[in-house]
């Protein structure tokens, strides 16, 4: 019998890459400051990509076009959440200047690369996918 229910808390993230700084996402993540990349949870009935494209409109008001699948670690457990969980993350791209609505708790800013990878606020995943993000980002130059 196969598990028709999916991944475990599916969630979405895109790596936003603009003229050599990334969109970081400031929060507070189970009393615990992080930075990540905007996204969320995807709902029951929708894509990665759609849901990607709503938590965008909803976290930074962008509308964002994710253009490649950058990393898929598989289920983790989370060192925030103490949970299982499943992220996707892809590159996207995306015009316009990121503000986050005053309902949502966090802050999102354009930053140096190294800079947000060595503020020791990053997970594993979202490190690996910044990676890629950038590398692909100079193939495109």
């Amino acid at each position: 019998m196969s598990d028709t229910t999916g991944p475990e808390n599916l969630r979405v993230y895109g790596v936003l890459v603009r003229d050599g700084q990334v969109l970081m996402s400031a929060e507070t993540v189970a009393e615990r400051e992080v930075l990540k990349f905007p996204g969320g949870a995807v709902e029951p009935g929708e894509t990665p990509e759609a849901a990607l494209v709503r938590e965008f409109d909803e976290e930074c008001r962008l509308v964002i076009k994710p253009v490649a699948l950058l990393h898929t670690p598989g289920t983790l457990f989370s060192p925030w959440i103490h949970k299982p969980y499943t992220p996707i993350f892809y590159a996207v791209s995306g015009d316009g200047t990121p503000s986050s609505p005053d309902h949502e708790p966090l802050d999102v800013q354009f930053m140096e690369p190294e800079k947000a990878i060595d503020s020791g606020l990053m997970a594993e995943p979202d490190k690996i996918a910044l990676s890629r993000a950038i590398a692909l980002a100079e193939n495109y130059k």
